[in-house]
């Protein structure tokens, strides 16, 4: 059986009415800032806001799928997810970068490179 982490409040708050699922994958990272964790939390929180859904699971689509022409993303879809990120880890993302994100890899790579350094 995996491992169980505690949701803090404020998590439940921020993602109320997502999948349990996805509550818990981003509780598991923010707990242990796990790789897989993160991505499984990334596809959770993105697959949540697209309409309509896709016709498989997001971790079966390339990372080159282009989030708008392919899956169907919209603007204010995106400024929804980074809202979420920035409450999940406390952190800004740059309005110059958001709006470079074209496809899944984009997007996961700006949400890695905008996560706080751990400490040495």
């Amino acid at each position: 059986m995996p491992a169980s982490y505690p949701i803090p409040d404020d998590l439940r708050a921020t993602l109320r009415g997502f999948p349990e699922e996805t509550v818990r994958d981003c509780a598991e990272f923010k707990a242990t800032r796990n790789q897989a964790a993160f991505d499984r939390a990334l596809l959770g929180l993105l697959h949540y806001h697209l309409s309509p859904k896709p016709p498989r699971a997001l971790s079966t689509y390339p990372g080159t799928t282009p989030l708008v022409a392919e899956l169907g993303l919209d603007s204010i879809t995106m400024v929804e997810l980074v809202f979420i990120f920035e409450d999940l880890v406390q952190v800004k993302l740059a309005q110059e970068e958001i709006v470079k994100v074209v496809t899944i890899d984009d997007l996961r790579a700006l949400l890695h490179r905008s996560l706080p350094k751990a400490p040495a």
